[in-house]
């Protein structure tokens, strides 16, 4: 496990952690035997619930790197593959692929705050599900402009201009390549919601990861911008007034759930 932004923890302290059977008994069993450990190694280790201390208060930005499910598991990899096989009724002497049906960025929104007594503007008028034709779609993953950014450049931007540190590509040469690439393959620039939708709905990643268990449910015309604008899937936001103010629609479209609905028990399965 790579991670970062957690206070590192000396054996002695994390023996103590063990012993607090309140906090203890909170933490998962594989969190509960890597504590374990860790109090034996003799060497400083980190604990789920210890971010780092920055100017003496928990950071709210701790990171980590999942173990690949399909390195961890490879038996699920395995049984998904045979199924699509069977289904497609190949041969086990070809190669069996798994094309890319859709791509879909995820939008960070956040509601009005305060940081040391400098207020944030809130940022959160994307819908869960949020469409753009490929020019406004560009210029978004550009800066793609945030109220929020507490890893990067704080408010203003959290875009590919703004991603050196988790970014070895040239911010140039990554936008050319996601440009040529939505041209070649059409993909639609759809997005989804994390974080906030409006200032009173805290959604966090729940929508982002739903989201690709629903779109790989659709078929490719029901994924097809053109088809779900035809049709009244997607909507137009129009330009309206607000409080004498008037507030351009852009080009943006809200997705209706008048699709095909699927029992949630077969996306949890």
């Amino acid at each position: 496990l790579f991670c970062s932004n957690f206070q590192p923890i000396a054996p002695e302290e994390m023996k103590e952690l063990t012993q607090e059977l309140y906090f203890y008994d909170l933490f998962t069993t594989p969190m509960q035997e890597h504590m374990k450990a860790a109090a034996e190694s003799g060497e400083n280790n980190i604990c789920s619930a210890k971010p780092r201390l920055v100017d003496g208060k928990p950071t709210k930005n701790p990171r980590y790197l999942q173990v690949r499910p399909d390195v961890s598991n490879p038996k699920d990899r395995y049984l998904a593959e045979f199924g699509s096989r069977l289904y497609r009724r190949m041969p086990f002497d070809q190669k069996c692929v798994f094309p890319v049906a859709g791509v879909l960025g995820g939008r960070r929104n956040n509601p009005p705050d305060e940081l040391n007594g400098a207020k944030i503007r809130p940022l959160c008028v994307f819908n869960p599900i949020h469409y753009q034709e490929l020019p406004e779609l560009l210029m978004d993953y550009v800066t793609c402009v945030t109220g929020k950014s507490p890893s990067t450049t704080g408010a203003g931007s959290e875009g590919a201009l703004s991603k050196g540190p988790f970014n070895a590509i040239g911010a140039t040469a990554d936008l050319n390549n996601m440009l040529i690439s939505m041209i070649l393959t059409d993909y639609g620039g759809f997005s989804s919601a994390a974080g906030w939708i409006g200032p009173n709905y805290r959604v966090d990643h729940d929508i982002s990861l739903l989201i690709p268990e629903l779109w790989c449910r659709m078929t490719p015309q029901e994924r097809d911008p053109k088809f779900l604008i035809d049709n009244g899937y997607l909507e137009p936001v129009e330009d309206f007034e607000y409080e004498g103010r008037s507030i351009p629609g852009e080009y943006s479209f809200v997705l209706f759930c008048k699709l095909r609905v699927w029992p949630l028990s077969s996306v949890f399965d």
